[in-house]
């Protein structure tokens, strides 16, 4: 069997192939047609070849030996790490590839219980969209900080009135009325007309001159920075579109997401907890992939960054807490689901509900987030649970 190591960087690799006959052989090739031709005259039909997954850097040449069937092995950059450290530090790209070779050398079967399983399709969909998901939320929570510090400025009363900034009616508010002096002259009942005409009709009309009459009181006691002709308020008009625009491609991708998970047996069994919701579970499946690859909870919590991670040392004794190496975006999703079942208690029935109250009392007085994650654990336990045993959630058959 043939090794290659490849160590992957921005447009180019460094590789090592260990032959049969353990003759080493060093080479470099660049992300381009012309750079694969020469890795694939390397290349024979009992080659192996092992990199790190670095991301947008090593895409292209994994979509390369896919197109080219060739067996490959994507090792996580953590484990990678910790299986080539040595006392001697000699860091350098064509020393890495080398011992990634050797890695593939000598603990090929270690590594296939290890590495990162090749996603298919729906699950590559699914990702590319919770990441595209991901980034619009983080671009939107940025222009939100921008319009909010703008209103500090023109009316500053606005930021404790409207806690979601990228509500409609909290926008079209903030268009029509970013400075106090905007409403004067103005009767309540004027107002609100107003408003109600500009927003969706949708909303009620009791909502919108509830909100209406605490901006038209706060407007006579309110002291801007800047006058009401001042290019500020013509900034946040902007940021309003902006942010508009955002929940637009938001909504689109929400839809898409879920039509796409729709068609898995898994996102089926996991949105049936109650209070996961739909597009949490589509958002689990696209960063924690195959649900059903992993053997049980464990794997799944390792994966996430879940596992605890234990320290101790003669009679030091650390606290426990989470390793934090897994994937971060997936522990986010799964808090979002536990603080979205905690949200809707009122309406639903879950155990993890009750496990979260149960670690609240004494004598367990456990911190909210440690009460998260330790339902985090028990969702896991759910979740693989449903997905081996192909069963829909059932509240009298969970442990309470």
């Amino acid at each position: 069997m043939n090794i290659i190591g490849i160590d992957v960087s921005q447009g180019k690799s460094h590789a090592t192939l260990i032959s049969k006959e353990a003759e080493k052989v060093t080479f470099k090739f660049e992300h381009n047609k012309s750079g694969f031709q020469i890795l694939n005259s390397y290349i024979k039909s009992d080659t192996v070849i092992i990199f790190e997954t670095t991301g947008v850097y090593s895409a292209q040449l994994t979509a390369y030996l896919k197109s080219k069937k060739v067996r490959f092995y994507e090792l996580n950059p953590l484990e990678a790490k910790l299986r080539m450290a040595s006392l001697r530090r000699n860091k350098t790209d064509k020393n890495d590839s080398f011992k990634l070779a050797l890695l593939g050398a000598t603990q090929l079967s270690e590594i296939k219980n290890h590495c990162n399983k090749q996603s298919t399709s729906p699950y590559d969909s699914l990702r590319i969209l919770s990441l595209r998901y991901r980034q619009l939320i983080k671009c939107r929570t940025r222009i939100i900080n921008f319009l909010r510090s703008g209103l500090e400025i023109t009316f500053p009363e606005l930021n404790q009135i409207f806690k979601n900034a990228y509500a409609v009616l909290a926008l079209q508010m903030f268009r029509m009325y970013c400075h106090p002096d905007f409403l004067v002259g103005l009767t309540l009942k004027e107002m609100t007309n107003r408003v109600y005409q500009a927003v969706n009709k949708r909303i009620h009309k009791d909502v919108i001159q509830n909100y209406c009459a605490q901006v038209w009181l706060t407007a006579k006691n309110s002291y801007p920075a800047v006058p009401a002709d001042s290019l500020e308020v013509e900034i946040i008009s902007e940021y309003c579109d902006e942010i508009e625009n955002y929940n637009k491609e938001i909504a689109y991708i929400q839809n898409k997401l879920i039509k796409t998970a729709a068609s898995l047996d898994n996102f089926k069994f996991i949105s049936s907890i109650p209070g996961a919701g739909q597009l949490n579970s589509a958002l689990l499946l696209g960063f924690a992939g195959d649900i059903s690859r992993f053997d049980n909870y464990k794997q799944l919590n390792v994966f996430l960054g879940l596992d605890l991670n234990r320290y101790q040392s003669g009679k030091y004794l650390k606290n426990d807490t989470i390793n934090r190496r897994g994937s971060s975006q997936g522990r986010v999703v799964e808090t979002d689901m536990i603080r979205s079942m905690l949200r809707n208690q009122g309406r639903i029935q879950n155990h993890l509900i009750n496990y979260y109250y149960k670690l609240k009392k004494p004598p367990f007085n456990k911190h909210d987030k440690v009460a998260l994650i330790a339902c985090a654990n028990h969702l896991n336990r759910t979740i693989i649970n449903l997905v081996h045993t192909h069963q829909f959630y059932n509240y009298s058959k969970a442990i309470h």
